[in-house]
């Protein structure tokens, strides 16, 4: 009764038992096979990310080309460059000053109030800055300490992306339903993909329950399974068809 997701996680709940019953002896290897092969579908969450690197690839050209194009400003497009390399909020990056710039360490440091779940934990968070993100961060005009990093336009005193987002969603050929905050969870899927744990989920994207980056971990893991199961579905075909 909880819907398709429930389901799914039902489903994939009863493979991980089977599994455990195959590896102690108490199920046949041929009935946990069996419940491997049911199509459950694909989690409706996981169509907002960015699973494919050419997407990327299309993201940086599409922010190039509107820059180049003057459709889109500068600033803007480097703050959603930024937004997709370090899985950061989109309050973190657009309320971005040089204050909290380190860019000798390659880190941005928020205060306590000036992240989401600053005044939860009573932590500041720490967020790694890979090296392209530090180059995008040093062509921004140098201000004071105090200043914003990414300056909006003169008759704004915080830049607004969400219009741009749109405009840059559409010309890039990105999910319609993909909104900004897209960018984080796609970053948070690809280092599941590459074996992250949640732990280091968790503090690369600042969340404050360790479960919300297991998600993460446990959806991967279900989609490497899935990607061993295709690379091998002609071999399995053959050997199938041999032992009939």
């Amino acid at each position: 009764t909880g819907g398709a997701g429930t389901a799914r996680s039902a489903i994939r709940l009863f493979r991980a038992i089977l599994n455990w019953g195959v590896i102690e002896g108490f199920v046949p290897k041929n009935i946990a096979d069996a419940a491997r092969y049911v199509d459950i579908g694909r989690d409706g969450k996981r169509e907002t990310i960015l699973d494919d690197p050419q997407a990327y690839a299309r993201l940086w050209g599409t922010l190039d080309t509107l820059v180049d194009q003057h459709r889109l400003r500068k600033p803007v497009a480097d703050a959603i460059r930024v937004i997709a390399l370090t899985g950061a909020r989109r309050g973190e990056i657009l309320d971005l000053r040089w204050s909290m710039v380190n860019l000798e360490k390659g880190i941005i440091t928020l205060q306590i109030d000036a992240h989401k779940t600053g005044r939860k934990t009573g932590d500041v968070r720490i967020i790694g800055l890979p090296i392209l993100a530090q180059k995008i961060i040093q062509e921004q005009p140098e201000g004071q300490f105090g200043d914003l990093v990414f300056q909006p336009s003169r008759s704004a005193n915080r830049m607004d992306i969400s219009k741009p987002w749109r405009l840059i969603r559409s010309e890039a050929g990105l999910p319609e339903c993909m909104g900004l905050h897209g960018l984080r969870h796609s970053l948070a899927s690809r280092m599941a993909m590459e074996g992250a744990e949640a732990a280091e989920i968790m503090t690369t994207l600042g969340h404050r329950d360790i479960t919300t980056s297991q998600k993460y971990v446990h959806w991967a893991k279900s989609q490497r399974q899935d990607l061993a199961e295709r690379a091998v579905a002609s071999i399995t075909a053959v050997i199938k068809a041999n032992e009939s």
